[in-house]
C-alpha cells in the first residue's frame, strides 16, 4: 500500500516534466520568450514609423530633384562621349542595386555607428535621345549602339519616358506611382548643358519596386516579430531555463524541507520543526504548521495524561470493590482460626480453607488486572488465535465451559483488534465475578459490518436500569471510540447478552 507522498514520489519519477520545478521553468520560459515578443513588436512597430515613408507624402518634385542632383551629372558626362562607353555604363547603373530612401541613426559609440535604413530593390536604365538602352541594371556591358528598350517590362516607366521624349518639364509628368502606390517610376532628361536649353543627350529612368511606406508598417512588423521570436527564442528559453531551473531549484528544496518535517509528525516526531526565516508565504505555511504540531503535541499530551488518570482511578476502583474487599474477609477468617485454633480445631480449618478460597479470588483479580495493563503479546497473530487462548485460559481458572466462533474480520488495524480483546477480557471478568454461569459463548462475525457477542446463562440483571457497574461503562467506551454501538440484553435468570457492532472496519482508533 502506498501512502499519499509515495505515490506523488513515483508520479513525479513516472512524469518528470509535471513536476514543480520544470512548471516552475516553463512558465519562466514562457514569459521570457513572451516579453521579449512583445518589446520586438513595439520597437520594430515604433522604428517603421520613423523611417517608412508617409503615404500621403509622395512628393514628385523631390523624386525628380533627387535624380537630377545624384544621377545626371554623371549620366551627362557618359552621354557625351562618342561613341559612348558601355562598359563605364555597364559600372555606373550597377553601382547600386537597391534605393536607400530614409534612415536614422541609433547608436553612436566613438567612431562606431550603428544606424537603420529604408532601402528597395531598384531598376537603373540609361537610354539615349533615340531611345536605344544603353544600360540596365542587372545586365552586363551592352553591345556598341545599344539594345531596343522593352517597354512591356517596365509598363510605369514606358509612360514617363514618352512624357520626356515629348518634351515634358513637369515633375507631375515624369513621375508615375504604380497601382497600391508601392512602386515608382522615375525619369529625367539629360541635356547637353545644364540650363536645359541645350539639345537631349539621353534619360536617365529609374523603377524602384516597392517602396516602404507607413501602409506596410503592419505587415512589417509582423515579419519582424517572427524573425525576432525565432531570434530570441534560443536566447530566451535559456535565461528564462536557467533563471526558472535556479529559482525552483530554492523552492523545491524549501517544500521538500516541509515534507520531510511532516513526515517525521506522521511517525511521531512531533519535536520536528520547520525552519524557514524567508519571510514569503512558504515561510508563513512553515510557521502555522509548527503551531499545529506543538498544538497538537500538547492535545495528545493532555489526552495520553487524562488517560492515565482515567486508568488509574479505574484500577483503584477495582481494587477497592474486588480484591480489598476479599482480602479483607480473608483477613477475617484467618482472624476467626487464630481464636478457634485451641478450643475447636476443626471449625478452624474450616475458616482457613474459606481464607483459602478468599486468596485465591484475590490472586484471580490481580492476574486480571496485570493483563489489562500488559496487552497480550499479539507477534503477527490473528485475532481469532487471541481470543481463543485468552478463553481457554480464562476458562481453566474458572471451570466455566466457553465456545469460541470468531471469523478473523478483514481490514482490522492492531488497535482495533487489541479494542476488541479488551471488551472480551473485561466481559469475561464481570461473568466470573457476577453471573453464577456455566456456559459462555463468544462470536464475531463480519456479515453486516463487525458484530461481536458475548453471551452466558447465567443470573442475569434487569438491563433496564441505568448502567452503573464500571466493567459495562468500561466496555461501552470502548465500543463508541470504535464508533460502534455497544448494547446489552439481560433479564434475571435469564442470562445476559453483550454485543457490539459497527460498520466500517478500517477506521484507525487511538487507544
Amino acid at each position: 500500500m502506498f501512502y499519499g507522498g509515495d505515490k506523488a514520489a513515483l508520479n513525479q519519477k513516472r512524469h518528470p516534466f509535471r513536476s514543480l520545478r520544470w512548471r516552475l521553468t516553463w512558465s519562466y520560459t514562457a514569459v521570457t520568450v513572451g516579453a521579449l515578443s512583445l518589446i520586438v513588436l513595439a520597437a520594430a512597430a515604433l522604428l517603421f514609423a520613423t523611417i517608412f515613408i508617409p503615404y500621403d507624402q509622395f512628393d514628385p518634385d523631390v523624386w525628380v530633384q533627387a535624380v537630377q542632383t545624384q544621377t545626371i551629372p554623371i549620366a551627362r558626362i557618359l552621354l557625351s562621349q562618342t561613341p559612348p562607353d558601355m562598359n563605364r555604363i555597364a559600372e555606373f547603373v550597377n553601382y547600386s542595386d537597391s534605393a536607400k530612401l530614409n534612415g536614422i541613426d541609433l547608436l553612436r559609440i566613438g567612431s562606431v555607428t550603428v544606424f537603420v535604413r529604408a532601402t528597395s530593390p531598384l531598376d537603373m536604365l540609361i537610354l539615349d535621345r533615340e531611345g536605344r538602352l544603353l544600360g540596365r541594371t542587372g545586365s552586363p556591358a551592352l553591345p556598341e549602339g545599344g539594345a531596343e528598350f522593352d517597354g512591356f517590362t517596365y509598363p510605369h516607366l514606358s509612360q514617363v519616358l514618352e512624357a520626356v521624349y515629348a518634351g515634358e518639364t513637369d515633375s507631375e509628368k515624369l513621375v508615375a506611382f504604380e497601382v497600391g502606390g508601392q512602386g515608382v517610376a522615375v525619369a529625367v532628361p539629360v541635356y547637353a548643358t545644364k540650363d536645359d536649353s541645350s539639345y537631349l543627350l539621353g534619360v536617365a529612368a529609374y523603377r524602384v519596386e516597392s517602396m516602404p511606406t507607413t501602409r506596410v508598417i503592419p505587415s512589417h512588423t509582423l515579419g519582424a516579430v517572427g524573425i525576432g521570436v525565432a531570434l530570441f527564442l534560443l536566447a530566451a528559453g535559456l535565461i528564462g531555463g536557467v533563471f526558472g531551473s535556479l529559482t525552483a531549484r530554492g523552492m523545491v528544496t524549501r517544500f521538500r524541507s516541509l515534507s520531510a518535517v511532516t513526515d517525521a509528525w506522521s511517525r511521531g516526531e512531533l519535536t520536528q520543526t520547520v525552519d524557514d526565516k524567508k519571510g514569503d508565504e512558504i515561510s508563513m505555511l512553515g510557521e502555522r504548521l509548527n503551531r499545529m504540531a506543538q498544538q497538537l503535541k500538547a492535545l495528545l499530551t493532555e489526552r495520553q495524561e487524562h488517560a492515565v488518570s482515567e486508568e488509574r482511578d479505574r484500577l483503584a476502583r477495582e481494587l477497592h470493590d474486588s480484591a480489598k474487599q476479599q482480602a479483607l474477609a480473608a483477613s477475617f477468617q484467618i482472624g476467626t482460626a487464630l481464636t478457634l485454633f485451641e478450643r475447636d480445631p476443626l471449625a478452624a480449618r474450616g475458616h482457613l480453607e474459606q481464607a483459602e478460597r478468599l486468596v485465591d479470588s484475590v490472586r484471580t483479580e490481580l492476574t486480571d488486572l496485570i493483563h489489562e495493563l500488559r496487552p497480550h503479546v499479539w507477534d503477527g497473530r490473528d485475532l481469532a488465535e487471541v481470543l481463543q487462548e485468552a478463553a481457554a485460559g480464562w476458562a481453566h481458572q474458572n471451570g466455566i465451559d466457553v465456545v469460541v466462533d470468531v471469523q478473523e474480520p478483514a481490514g482490522l488495524s492492531l488497535e482495533q483488534k487489541q479494542m476488541m480483546y479488551r471488551i472480551v477480557q473485561e466481559a469475561l471478568s464481570n461473568i466470573s465475578r457476577h453471573s453464577h454461569a456455566s456456559r459462555v459463548a463468544i462470536a464475531l462475525d463480519m456479515e453486516n459490518g463487525v458484530h461481536l457477542a458475548i453471551t452466558d446463562n447465567g443470573c442475569g440483571f434487569d438491563s433496564g436500569r441505568e448502567i452503573v457497574g464500571l466493567g459495562l461503562l468500561s466496555m461501552r467506551e470502548r465500543a463508541e471510540a470504535l464508533g460502534g454501538v455497544f448494547t446489552v440484553h439481560s433479564a434475571p435468570e435469564s442470562g445476559t447478552r453483550i454485543e457490539v457492532s459497527f460498520d466500517t472496519p478500517g477506521r484507525q482508533v487511538l487507544l
